[in-house]
């Protein structure tokens, strides 16, 4: 590691092959991930994403990657992109494989079980909007692919809806929605991001 006035000169490998760049002195104190991360967003991104890192050809557990203080040490080993936004939309789809059923459980149990059906609607709106920022965030990484802002549309339009009837205290109306336009919503939603997944199989895939 050498100083350059004001900044650092860093060796690490990626894919096997040695790089080097520069850090400003504000990054003297950054963990090794950190500084994994920034090497992904100058070098890689938007093509690559970091797959996994190597120290002496094995894989390090994401849990060890800090220990390592020498970056000269490790090997970024990257892949495509869209193979991480892929992984990212599958996680999705497992989020929004129950929604069907916490939906007619929240509807059965909220006005036996009260507290506990808000925190689950909560809870389930919560990880819905997670999968449209998976999405939306994703698809910036991918080729074109039609309807996604007409689904995500759709999709808060149904929330929108929902949670505006909660605000003004119609909780029947509201109950209505959920089981019926946000349940809805939900599957459809589901079918699209299966579909997407499709795409991004037999996208071709950069390689270099």
């Amino acid at each position: 590691m050498k100083m350059s006035g004001e900044k650092r000169r860093l060796k690490v490998k990626i894919d096997g092959k040695p790089i080097e760049f520069e850090v400003g002195k504000e990054f003297d104190k950054t963990p090794t991930t950190g500084l994994l991360r920034l090497i992904e967003y100058r070098y890689l991104f938007p093509s690559r994403s970091i797959k996994y890192v190597e120290k002496d050809g094995e894989k390090l557990h994401p849990s060890k990657v800090d220990l390592i203080k020498n970056l000269e040490e490790l090997n970024i080993v990257t892949e495509p992109s869209q193979n991480m936004v892929r992984k990212q939309i599958e996680l999705a789809l497992l989020a929004l494989d129950g929604m069907a059923v916490a939906i007619d459980q929240i509807v059965k149990d909220w006005h036996t079980k009260p507290d506990l059906s808000k925190l689950m609607l909560h809870n389930l709106l919560d990880s819905l909007d997670w999968t449209v920022k998976v999405v939306d965030t994703g698809s910036k990484l991918l080729p074109i692919y039609n309807g996604i802002d007409e689904e995500i549309a759709k999709l808060e339009d149904a929330v929108f809806k929902l949670d505006d009837l909660m605000y003004e205290g119609k909780e029947e109306e509201a109950l209505e929605v959920l089981k019926t336009e946000v349940k809805s919503a939900v599957e459809k939603w589901k079918e699209f991001l299966k579909g997407m997944v499709r795409f991004i199989k037999s996208a071709p895939q950069e390689t270099h």
